[in-house]
């Protein structure tokens, strides 16, 4: 068991002062849904063997404070036109996708109180201080909604294996029913697929979903998402700054097994868990693994990837068209070489920097070669 202290990625017990200038502040607009908000994902994945907090939604005390110590935390705040959730009559957007709601009626706003809600896109802006914030929003107030996500990297969470155990009785848990939706490109082909356990509606639900889809990279990357909301929610995130990793994976536990037949015996949570389920859920490090999440490396290999599967027949097509004449690929490449993102400059630079030491290396074994002849 790990103490309060464990947590690990730069947390700080207090936020810097200022506004926070790690993040792009962009204005949600008005128009958009609760949904669609709650929709806003992000592109960073789970360390190996670690938490990701990939949601948090708190509720806090309306007072000056409050607002003084968010300031320092969220930084610039854009006001909305409308408010949130039919009850707080004010709002304003925060970080990158995310959102501050309050009432302007100052006994409603004793009652309701200051709602943060923070979807995938905004606890990425935040980093590692995401951490550092849940922590102390539990001390001034209560969390309604965290969701915590494990990453399959290694293959081992299959769309074939888990829709298997849902058809052979395999899957055991304590949700009544599943759902699965499934996405198709125009030739048919699966692009992408998540499996729903249990009801928005309830304190709790897990999402198993190809992740790689949806962010479009390259595979294998599968998540398992545990959605919780209401009481549970603000016990799960207690316990765990008190307990560590181990509470989040016995909650899932306590709800999902995917097991193996044990003979006549029918109590089919006695049946064993299967070797790729047992790998994964218990890949979890113990004691405080929540920290923040990491862009998927930039290589070569996955751009290329990206580039065919995104872009493949149109440039072969193109150069069909072209009577395989490639002079406009190469004017495209001058084009868009000014738009390189950071990461991807960052890669350049990394290769020049190999080559340049292979280089090197070649060169001193010649001068020894020719040194020792």
């Amino acid at each position: 068991m790990g103490s309060r202290d464990d947590l690990s990625d730069g947390e700080s017990a207090a936020p810097p002062g200022g506004s926070y200038g790690g993040a792009t502040y962009i204005g949600e607009p008005a128009e958009l849904s609760e949904r669609e908000h709650e929709a806003q994902t992000s592109a960073l994945a789970a360390k190996p063997g670690k938490l990701l907090c990939d949601y948090v939604r708190v509720v806090l005390p309306d007072e000056p404070s409050v607002w003084l110590e968010l300031d320092g935390w969220l930084g610039e705040r854009k006001v909305r036109a409308g408010g949130w959730r039919g009850w707080y009559t004010r709002s304003a957007s925060c970080l990158e996708g995310g959102l501050v709601a309050w009432c302007e009626d100052k006994e409603r706003a004793k009652i309701e109180g200051v709602m943060v809600d923070l979807p995938g896109r905004a606890c990425a802006s935040m980093g590692a201080r995401l951490v550092a914030f849940l922590r102390w929003a539990l001390e001034r107030g209560r969390c309604t909604r965290v969701d915590f996500a494990i990453d399959d990297r290694a293959g081992r969470l299959t769309h074939e294996r888990l829709v298997a155990a849902l058809e052979d009785g395999t899957l055991v848990t304590r949700w009544r029913g599943s759902r699965e939706m499934v996405s198709r490109d125009e030739h048919g082909k699966r692009a992408g697929w998540c499996i729903y356990l249990g009801e928005r509606s309830s304190e709790a639900m897990m999402r198993l979903y190809d992740k790689a889809a949806e962010q479009r990279k390259p595979g294998p990357w599968v998540r398992c998402e545990l959605e919780c909301k209401g009481h549970l929610a603000d016990r799960i995130a207690r316990e765990y700054f008190a307990k560590g990793g181990e509470v989040v994976v016995g909650q899932i536990n306590r709800r999902v097994r995917f097991v193996e037949p044990l003979g006549e015996d029918s109590n089919r949570w006695r049946w064993p868990v299967v070797a790729w389920w047992q790998s994964f859920i218990g890949e979890l490090e113990p004691g405080p693994s929540l920290v923040a999440g990491e862009v998927p490396a930039c290589t070569v290999s996955a751009l290329s990837a990206f580039v065919e599967r995104q872009a493949g027949p149109s440039m072969a097509t193109i150069c069909e068209a072209r009577g395989g004449e490639m002079d406009w690929l190469y004017a495209l490449l001058d084009r868009c070489e000014h738009r390189m993102n950071t990461r991807q400059r960052a890669l350049l630079e990394r290769l020049r920097a190999e080559r340049s030491e292979a280089a090197r290396l070649a060169r001193r074994d010649v001068s020894l070669v020719g040194a020792t002849a």
